[in-house]
């Protein structure tokens, strides 16, 4: 009996690929959003369709003058070489890629690594991107102290990573796990989502995850967030709960190695990019309370932002 080819063998990896990008290339679309469309982001149209969170991130983006730039973009210089601040964000055109090797994967000798050549090149949530150029816009001015600046920047990370959150509740269970897996989103729907809950309730919960992000973000020991984030909510326990359990699975390497590493690396033009941003603003600069305990006037910003956004 003659052996299959590897060709024809589909691999674990490639299987679950290949079924991804069907499932989502299945999805209705219609054509009013192509505005807001972004030719040849992977699923853009999808989601542009799918979640109204997905389409006010992308008009608040555009509306600041923000562009993006179609170029082969790796994990690594997204990580290091994306500018923050700048309204210009970089990505790899890799739909038309996608969606060749969908209808001929069965032609390439090896399709598993060349999904993985293909996905180290398309790991940019362009969500993500955008929320951290418009949060910057909406939070008053920083301080240009270290230490200072570090809270700052640790609290609107935690900010863009809640509405991370949010999208993926947004986009319910089934799909939103299909778009992480192909990195268009970076966090699933959560178990028990709370999204279909009152507004009240479910603002209640993302400024738990908030809260609980920006201790994890600060380095503040696993065991004693939870009871740190109800000694601040003290009167929604099943929520913090629900909250501190979403908001842990943050990547530990980003909140131990690259988030420290990249705010030790370009804390000073960071402060010096801020400033500027914030060259007109007439509001006070925000100071992040020192003692993670004592954090109140920072929620007054955080459901501002959420108003924003309509959440």
């Amino acid at each position: 009996m003659l052996k299959k080819s590897s060709a024809t063998v589909k691999k674990p990896m490639t299987k679950n690929f290949l079924k991804d990008v069907e499932v989502l290339s299945l999805l209705p679309v219609s054509q009013k959003y192509r505005k807001l469309l972004l030719e040849e982001y992977p699923f853009d149209n999808q989601l542009l369709n799918i979640s109204r969170l997905y389409r006010v991130s992308r008009k608040f983006y555009l509306a600041l003058g923000g562009t993006f730039a179609r170029k082969i973009c790796s994990t690594m210089r997204g990580l290091s070489a994306q500018d923050l601040f700048k309204n210009e964000i970089d990505f790899t055109p890799a739909l038309s890629e996608m969606m060749w090797l969908k209808n001929h994967h069965q032609e390439v000798s090896d399709p598993e690594s060349e999904i993985k050549a293909l996905m180290r090149f398309n790991d940019t949530s362009l969500f993500h991107e955008q929320n951290h150029r418009v949060i910057w816009q909406l939070l008053p001015p920083a301080s240009s102290e270290k230490n200072e600046l570090r809270r700052y920047l640790n609290f609107a990370e935690s900010l863009v990573v809640t509405l991370d959150i949010a999208l993926g509740d947004e986009v319910g269970n089934k799909l939103s796990a299909v778009f992480e897996r192909l990195n268009l989103l970076y966090r699933p729907a959560g178990k028990n989502n709370l999204i279909s809950s009152t507004k009240e309730n479910y603002r209640k919960y993302l400024l738990a995850i908030l809260c609980s992000t920006y201790y994890t973000l600060e380095q503040i020991e696993r065991r004693d967030i939870l009871k740190a984030v109800d000694y601040v909510f003290p009167q929604q326990k099943k929520l913090n709960k629900e909250a501190v359990l979403r908001s842990i699975e943050l990547n530990e390497h980003f909140t131990k190695i690259t988030n420290p590493l990249w705010q030790q690396r370009y804390w000073q033009s960071a402060a010096l990019k801020l400033k500027k941003i914030h060259y007109k603003s007439k509001e006070e600069i925000l100071f992040i309370s020192e003692d993670p305990l004592e954090l109140q006037e920072e929620f007054f910003y955080a459901r501002r932002i959420f108003s924003f956004y309509g959440l």
